[in-house]
């Protein structure tokens, strides 16, 4: 039985109450869709790599694959992406929706990114 999805959350109810776990592939498509934005386009239009992104409290890994600034997404796990991308659910949606300050997630180590500076600083532009 899947858990019930209000206000794009996931509720997953136990004795004591209930946690709230965004449900992330939306958010995950807009990072898709940001490929596709006239105005970074042509920045990405060379870039090839594969990012994972981890979710610890889901249990979850998506790939999203990127040749030549198209990208393609995919709930499944790699061995060496070119960046990884490990946080919560909750920390992923806030920041994408402007509600969590990703600098201070970042040095908090709520959300951690392994991967070269440089596309570090691209995957940025896609994120905010």
């Amino acid at each position: 039985m899947t858990a019930p999805i209000v206000s794009g959350i996931r509720i997953i109810g136990y004795m004591k109450g209930a946690t709230l776990l965004a449900n992330v592939l939306p958010y995950l498509e807009r990072i898709q869709a940001r490929f596709f934005e006239p105005d970074l386009q042509e920045s990405f239009q060379d870039f090839t790599k594969t990012l994972l992104f981890d979710f610890p409290d889901t249990k979850q890994t998506y790939v999203l694959s990127v040749v030549n600034g198209n990208a393609t997404l995919e709930e499944k796990n790699i061995t060496n992406p070119d960046i990884k991308v490990t946080t919560n659910t909750d920390v992923l949606a806030g920041i994408m929706d402007k509600k969590v300050n990703p600098i201070t997630a970042y040095m908090t180590r709520k959300i951690k990114a392994q991967g070269a500076q440089e596309d570090l600083m691209r995957l940025q532009k896609l994120m905010m």
